[in-house]
């Protein structure tokens, strides 16, 4: 199956043509680490990035799409490129995997071209998988380049992170991310983008009607943990279908959002929809700033542990049950 070159998200561009201008001159790192808040557009970067690196008649814009190397890039077939990522909503890059791609990266590429590995979700990997990867950090192949793209940087151990060239994407220009943006959603796209805090990725995401059923019952599932609606039990047995990199991610950002409720930090200008903050008004007074900072700080600590890869149940039940217990009136 041929697949189309990949876009490179415009408000990233002007980074996209540093990095090439310096491959140009020979000086592209061997290792690259991009970075970003979620939504800024790394995955898409990323690939559009390895595409331009193959192409041997590369433009302006990027890859040429016409070449043998883009043909082949776009088929799947090309023989100088790896693509590792998570497999399934709750797993993690495991070290077999790993070590495979440090293997092939050894080979040398064919005509003097550049040999990629690109690492999706690099800090999905756990710590043999991280490990595995130092001595091609020290030592690597001949026009080999390893690009690593992860949205908690802080994951990844200081070793890995040491011996890479961190790369921070950000939104340098937001009129652009907007034109695009009203290209791939309905209704107000500066809004959009103020409600994902200047993440255009995100707010694509958050527009469509699928996303918008799930968050409706994410955030029932919430207000009835703190409201007594129902019990811990049954609360999370509505969200078996859920991943729990996406439970974490919803019940954070409302933890943050009712701590600033707390702190007398209006939600007005944020961007948030009306319903929502009606629903954490609700929520906010029933715990203390210090409680709030407690389950934020909890929440935070499940990311940096395996959690993801472990049943969104088994997280969540203890997660819940340690918030009842704060929540006055629950014992």
């Amino acid at each position: 199956m041929i697949s189309s070159l990949v876009e490179c998200p415009p408000w990233l561009f002007a980074e996209g043509q540093r990095l090439l201008a310096r491959a140009a001159a020979q000086r592209l790192p061997h290792a690259l680490l991009l970075t970003g808040m979620v939504g800024i557009g790394k995955r898409a970067f990323a690939d559009w990035l390895v595409q331009s690196l193959l192409c041997r008649e590369r433009t302006e814009q990027g890859a040429c799409g016409q070449c043998d190397d883009c043909r082949q890039h776009l088929s799947g077939a090309h023989s100088d490129f790896m693509k590792l990522e998570p497999e399934g909503a709750n797993t993690i890059i495991k070290v077999d995997r790993v070590r495979e791609l440090v293997t092939w990266l050894q080979l040398t590429a064919r005509d003097g071209g550049y040999r990629i590995a690109l690492l999706q979700c690099a800090d999905t990997m756990n710590r043999n998988a991280a490990n595995s990867l130092l001595k091609t950090l020290e030592e690597p192949g001949e026009q080999a380049v390893l690009i690593l793209v992860a949205d908690r940087v802080g994951e990844l151990p200081a070793t890995v992170r040491s011996r890479c060239q961190k790369i921070t994407l950000r939104l340098e220009n937001t009129a652009s991310a907007t034109d695009w943006l009203a290209g791939h959603i309905e209704g107000d796209a500066a809004m959009a983008l103020s409600r994902t805090a200047g993440g255009p990725f995100s707010a694509v995401e958050a527009a469509q009607e699928s996303y918008q059923s799930d968050e409706n019952k994410l955030l029932k599932a919430w207000l009835d943990l703190f409201l007594h609606r129902a019990s811990v039990g049954r609360i999370v047995d509505s969200l078996s279908d859920f991943s729990t990199a996406r439970c974490l991610k919803a019940f954070d950002h409302w933890a943050a959002l009712a701590l600033r409720h707390q702190m007398g930090v209006g939600m007005e200008t944020s961007g948030v929809d009306p319903a929502l903050q009606e629903a954490i008004s609700q929520i906010g007074s029933r715990l203390t700033n210090e409680q709030w900072f407690t389950i934020h700080d909890r929440i935070l600590l499940l990311y940096r542990s395996d959690s993801a890869s472990f049943r969104t149940s088994t997280v969540l039940e203890g997660l819940f049950a340690d918030i009842r217990l704060m929540i006055p009136g629950s014992r």
